[in-house]
């Protein structure tokens, strides 16, 4: 068995709707999830737009890592996301980021694992404190509660609400 941990974010509306509909397509085309944070608003990252909700699960699924991304990036094409029309940054339906595997650190082309930014962001960091403070990521050597102490990114990260699965 495969354990994942993803971020999900979405900053247009209905960013409630989206994400609840990539959970959903993520428990039908990956496997189960095994915990879920809160939804937290948060600004965006990198760009100027309007704020992100954003949360992180982990999920356990007999697909490849490879696999699994594939398949991430469909469910975001089935929630709505189109292509990038620019190189920059920009509002998206759903994003869904691979931030962990059990399987180890990928450094390949279109996946790079653990994500190169997470130990960057508050969006991610917040929300996978909630669900594993002590994942330790695998080349920084530190837990989630380390890399969030230690994290430049003063952005408020601010509790929606709390999903069930």
């Amino acid at each position: 068995m495969n354990t994942l941990f993803l971020s999900l974010g979405s900053n247009m509306e209905p960013r409630k709707q989206h994400l609840k509909n990539a959970i959903n397509y993520l428990i039908e085309r990956l496997g189960s999830i095994e915990v879920v944070s809160s939804i937290y608003e948060t600004p965006a990252w990198g760009f100027s737009s309007t704020p992100f909700f954003n949360l992180c699960l982990k999920i356990t699924t007999d697909i490849d890592t490879k696999k699994a991304l594939n398949i991430t990036q469909t469910i975001e094409k089935l929630v709505g996301r189109t292509s990038k029309t620019g190189s920059a940054y920009e509002a998206r339906v759903i994003d869904i980021d691979i931030i962990y595997t059990s399987e180890g650190i990928f450094n390949y082309p279109n996946l790079v694992i653990p994500h190169p930014l997470m130990s960057l962001r508050n969006f991610v960091l917040v929300p996978l404190a909630e669900i594993d403070p002590e994942i330790i990521h695998p080349l920084l050597h530190r837990s989630t509660l380390e890399l969030l102490a230690n994290c430049t990114d003063n952005s408020f990260a601010k509790v929606v609400e709390s999903i069930q699965v």
